[in-house]
């Protein structure tokens, strides 16, 4: 069985008002799904930005990444030395012009090569031959 790494805006598209289709494929594929904690921190990120006047859909969104949290439990990958190191070595493909948007998606790909997953995404045009996984678009 192929093991997948989500990349975080699939993780953000779970949430429960979003595509009916992903939530599916991902319930006959929980058991392969893993997540980087990287995501958990981007995604806290964006919760905590949201305006004061936006507090009852921060309070819901932080109720739901802690349900997150909680269902991905020990499928959830630390972002650990080893992972630092490959993702700084990964960093060079930055100069010759390779469509990387954020170093949170270097991340991402040496998460997925240290612990031999694929990555699944939607961003085919941000993954590529410079990530030496296989990517999944769903």
């Amino acid at each position: 069985m192929s093991t997948w790494l989500m990349d975080t805006p699939l993780l953000k598209m779970l949430t429960p008002e979003k595509a009916k289709p992903l939530l599916d494929w991902c319930e006959a594929n929980d058991a392969s799904l893993f997540i980087s904690a990287a995501s958990l921190a981007h995604v806290a990120q964006g919760i905590d930005k949201l305006p004061t006047s936006q507090s009852q859909g921060a309070k819901a969104l932080r109720n739901w990444l802690d349900r997150i949290i909680d269902r991905f439990g020990d499928r959830i990958h630390p972002v650990d030395a080893a992972i630092a190191m490959r993702a700084g070595s990964l960093l060079p493909c930055r100069t010759v012009g390779l469509p990387i948007h954020h170093f949170h998606d270097v991340l991402l790909v040496a998460t997925a090569q240290r612990h031999g997953h694929g990555l699944v995404t939607r961003r085919d045009t941000v993954f590529g031959p410079w990530t030496d996984v296989k990517i999944a678009i769903v």
